[in-house]
């Protein structure tokens, strides 16, 4: 039977579990530091439904501009900029360096530097590289689905790790005030018909997002 690796694509405007993640990251007396990773790590399963939507409106207007449409674009980047601007106050961007970033294999590299506010604009929960779809694990992972489409990420959660199934989640990052300088950078373009550097500009800002990863789920390793 064939299980795809990726459980849940696309749970945007969706939040998993915070209590699962935290559980794992959070000793019973956290000293400061562990309570800012530990917070980190909730506002990581709390996408920004405005973030997404202004993601989804720059590719649309990229689209847009290839398509000889100005106006569709210009009215585009204009949904961008006003989601942004709600998704810069929705509580759901944090601080964090980009090196801390926990980056999927096969993705651009992190970079040095200071902590900057990020914002979650996507993300998936992908089955663990060693999974085996054994009949057991195959049925946990059909019965999670159901959950997840009915928006019960505990009970989702739950069956996997009683059927000892690792699940990572992935989130799509985005640096929040530099996506907002690109987007108002592209509008500028597009007011003064520059419609080739409106588009460098909004490639540029989608170009900027970056991913952290961290165990949903994860089964300890079973001593021989």
């Amino acid at each position: 039977m064939k299980i795809s690796k990726s459980i849940v694509a696309a749970l945007l405007g969706t939040t998993m579990l915070a209590g699962a993640v935290q559980a794992q990251q959070t000793p019973a007396a956290p000293a400061p530091a562990a309570m800012q990773k530990a917070e980190a790590a909730r506002d990581l399963i709390k996408p920004s439904v405005d973030g997404g939507v202004a993601f989804r409106a720059l590719h649309l207007a990229r689209l847009a501009i290839f398509e000889a449409d100005p106006v569709a674009a210009k009215k585009l980047v204009a949904d961008a900029r006003a989601a942004l601007a709600k998704a810069k106050v929705d509580s759901t961007a944090f601080m964090k360096a980009e090196a801390e970033l926990k980056m999927p294999p096969g993705t651009k590299p992190a970079a040095a530097g200071p902590a900057v506010a990020w914002l979650p604009i996507d993300g998936q929960l992908v089955l663990g590289e060693d999974f085996v779809a054994t009949p057991v694990k195959a049925a946990a992972v059909a019965e999670a689905n159901k959950h997840l489409e009915k928006g019960q990420r505990k009970e989702a959660l739950e069956k996997l790790r009683l059927a000892d199934v690792n699940v990572s989640f992935t989130m799509a990052l985005a640096p929040l005030e530099r996506t907002i300088a690109e987007v108002e950078m592209a509008a500028k373009f597009m007011d003064e018909g520059k419609y080739y550097e409106a588009n460098a500009a909004m490639k540029k800002a989608e170009d900027g997002v970056r991913y952290d990863s961290f165990a949903a789920v994860a089964v300890p390793a079973k001593t021989q």
